[in-house]
């Protein structure tokens, strides 16, 4: 049972306020691929499907950036990559 669920949604809050900053972080002026940015946010010592996971959070942590105007969101017609805003 959870003890304190203000606390916790706060803990998230906060741990999702942190990974946005490493995510910015980790941009700049080179166009990455959510791939590529998941080693700098979650290492490469992860198996196959923790990978799919850290991708996917990256992911949503770039989209969040897009929508906020802290990153750019480049498409060729075959990939789709993301620099510093």
């Amino acid at each position: 049972m959870l003890e304190d669920p203000a606390g916790r949604a706060r803990e998230l809050q906060e741990h999702h306020r942190v990974r946005l900053e490493e995510t910015v972080a980790a941009l700049g002026p080179e166009p990455r691929t959510a791939y590529e940015l998941s080693f700098d946010l979650f290492g490469d010592e992860l198996k196959p499907a923790s990978r799919r996971f850290a991708i996917a959070e990256t992911l949503s942590h770039l989209e969040r950036l897009v929508t906020e105007q802290a990153a750019r969101r480049h498409e060729d017609g075959r990939t789709v990559t993301y620099t510093a805003a």
